[in-house]
């Protein structure tokens, strides 16, 4: 091999300098690149991302899992969206609320008939309830069903279409509503048994109960004020029940002072159960007012007839079981319209359809039996 051919080989073997920056690049972009490909996947794997399918975006729920203290949830949106009937009611009625009858009740004897009171409102001093009370045929034994109609007389057609219905249904009229004397004297005169609807403090303030409404911030004065108002609208009602109420029902000093009107004035209270931690039914015992709770709403999708007839089918399953059930709905078309077909098929099949205070004589005659057996 000659000596020129060795040395221009060797220098073949030798990188050029720009060979050798051109390497150098190279191991840095891949370097970078590396780096790069880190910090995004620590970032994917911290964003719960990684292991997704392609174009996956995170829900709520998975927002949930992550580790870091999530924010304080906003009240649900379903419930918001729903301006056209009471929030409170929806909630409660979606809510794990145990609606258990706190009275064990034993079996009836043979001949008991919970309709058979006649002689009591004729006494003298008998309370305003029983005085008021819808006379009614007696039961015999059949489930009791009592369909109470609230926010009546608001709307003078739906409060017409009300008192239309087969009796007796309960009408519950609003404070509110205008011409309530004469509205009320038609509800009577049809056969139906009268409540009055008392506006008392939602939770949320956004939502408006309408005048005169009874809240727990408000002084003691003031407070029986509104309420003796609305007390005064009309006559001949058995009792009360709230309209929304989820913060007041829950005021123990508000309630306290409702119960001690109720009780003066021999009325009785139904709980429409808009808050799963209402009081009323432990300050009604102590205040010894007759009271009841409310089993089923009706009409939480007011525009639904299929809905309202899956809600009349749970309130008979109630029935059934336990002797009696209370329903509440409100005069929308279509839960009139529900009714209106209802009411004859439930009695076909075996149902009492009975006024509010049938139901309050049944509980008290169960209560003066327990205790009796007690002693």
């Amino acid at each position: 091999m000659r000596k020129g051919e060795s040395h221009s080989k060797k220098r073949r073997r030798k990188p050029s300098g720009e060979a050798w920056w051109n390497s150098v690049a190279v191991a840095g972009l891949l370097l970078i690149g590396l780096l790069l490909g880190g910090i995004v996947g620590v970032f994917l794997d911290r964003q719960g991302l990684l292991g997704a399918p392609p174009g996956a975006l995170r829900t709520a729920e998975m927002q949930d899992a992550v580790p870091a203290p999530p924010a304080p949830s906003p009240e649900p949106r379903v419930l918001a969206a729903a301006p056209q009937f009471d929030r409170e009611a929806l909630e409660a009625q979606y809510r794990d609320v145990v609606l258990e009858d706190p009275i064990a009740e034993p079996p009836e004897p043979p001949g008991y008939d919970p309709s058979d009171w006649t002689g009591d409102a004729a006494r003298a001093g008998a309370p305003l309830w029983q005085q008021h009370a819808v006379a009614m045929a007696p039961v015999n034994g059949r489930p009791m069903i009592a369909i109470v109609l609230d926010d009546v007389g608001v709307n003078r057609r739906g409060a017409e279409a009300a008192i239309a219905l087969p009796a007796p249904l309960t009408l519950s009229f609003m404070t509110y509503a205008r011409d309530l004397a004469a509205m009320t004297a038609r509800a009577r005169a049809a056969g139906h048994e009268l409540m009055l609807h008392v506006p008392m403090q939602p939770r949320s303030a956004a939502m408006d109960p309408g005048p005169n409404v009874l809240r727990s911030d408000l002084p003691e004065a003031e407070l029986m004020q509104r309420l003796a108002w609305g007390l005064a609208r009309f006559d001949g009602y058995v009792g009360i029940n709230n309209h929304m109420g989820s913060r007041f029902t829950a005021s123990r000093e508000g309630m306290a002072l409702v119960m001690a009107q109720l009780k003066a004035r021999g009325l009785l209270f139904l709980d429409s159960l808009t808050a799963a931690n209402s009081v009323a039914a432990s300050l009604a015992t102590r205040a010894e007012v007759p009271y009841v709770v409310r089993d089923v709403f009706l009409d939480n999708e007011p525009d639904d007839p299929a809905a309202i007839h899956r809600q009349l089918f749970i309130l008979e399953q109630t029935a059934r079981e336990r002797g009696y059930a209370v329903g509440i709905g409100h005069p929308h078309a279509a839960t009139v319209a529900a009714l209106s077909q209802w009411i004859p098929e439930a009695r076909a099949r075996g149902f009492a359809l009975v006024p509010i205070s049938a139901v309050v004589r049944h509980r008290q005659r169960l209560a003066a039996r327990q205790t009796a057996g007690a002693g």
